[in-house]
């Protein structure tokens, strides 16, 4: 599989705009063309207050977008060369996300994430996982402070369960293909010595699906997962954090434990959260 169009969600604040210059890299790296999102939304109080949302009023909202979203285009004059026309709706971001990459066809979605300090902090963290959690897309979630791009070691966290067929894992083997990356397997268990008969068996099968992709194991004890994560990313140069949120909660997890805000404000590592394949 080749990213052919990849969906950049703008609010134009600083977090999205560090996750533009990603994208920018990405789409050289990988051939594809960007489509930039915004969407906006008329403010709570003026909703409370019974205000008539006019045509004039949605148009100053789009004007003021398309002004924003041309000196943005200013600013990363990249764009004019690797983006395809932006896209401006009115709807909540998570909604506009999940649906323009629908009706788009997107390949990936690369988009801007906070750690949880505070409340809009907690809204952008919100925004990504609601992405992932109804959005068949893969999504790569970028730390405001991130601004390493290479990839070349992956690291998958994985419990040795549900993945039945090659497809299941087809977006991460695509992913780590288009950059020729290294896979790390990441097993943590309480007991070492419980591991079950039925996860040697994934072991196996996932041993199959991974032939050539150069790829390592690596199963340590321990009962806090985040914090192996942590330890294994710090240790090893991991420059991507890979999760697969349809079969657990992981990424849910990940992003309310207060180890792994740690993660991303001092690891600087991206997610990428892919669906499970079909």
């Amino acid at each position: 599989m080749s990213y052919k169009k990849v969906l950049i969600p703008v609010d134009f604040s600083d977090c999205a705009k560090n996750a533009l210059k990603y994208a920018i890299q990405f789409a050289k790296a990988t051939e594809s063309k960007l489509v930039l999102l915004h969407a906006y939304h008329i403010p709570i109080p003026a909703a409370e207050a019974g205000i008539t949302i006019d045509a004039n009023m949605a148009d100053d909202y789009i004007d003021e977008s398309k002004e924003q979203m041309e000196k943005l285009y200013q600013e990363f004059p990249e764009l004019t060369d690797l983006a395809l026309p932006f896209e401006i709706t009115m709807s909540f971001a998570s909604d506009a996300i999940v649906n323009t990459a629908n009706n788009l066809e997107v390949d990936l979605i690369i988009m801007g994430t906070h750690g949880a300090n505070n409340a809009i902090d907690e809204m952008v963290g919100s925004n990504t996982l609601h992405v992932v959690k109804k959005c068949e897309i893969p999504v790569l979630a970028i730390p405001g402070n991130y601004s390493h791009t290479q990839v070349k070691d992956i690291l998958f966290s994985y419990d040795y369960q549900s993945i039945s067929s090659k497809e299941v894992i087809q977006p991460l083997i695509d992913f780590a293909l288009s950059f020729g990356a290294k896979i790390h397997i990441m097993h943590i268990t309480d007991k070492l010595d419980k591991l079950h008969e039925g996860a040697i068996g994934e072991a196996r099968l996932l041993e199959q699906y991974l032939k050539g992709i150069t790829h390592t194991y690596h199963m340590s004890e321990g009962e806090h997962i985040e914090t192996g994560i942590l330890e294994y990313i710090d240790t090893h140069d991991i420059d991507i954090l890979a999760v697969m949120p349809r079969k657990h909660n992981m990424f849910e997890r990940l992003f309310q434990s207060s180890v792994t805000k740690q993660l991303i404000h001092h690891s600087n590592v991206p997610l990428f959260a892919f669906p499970e394949g079909k």
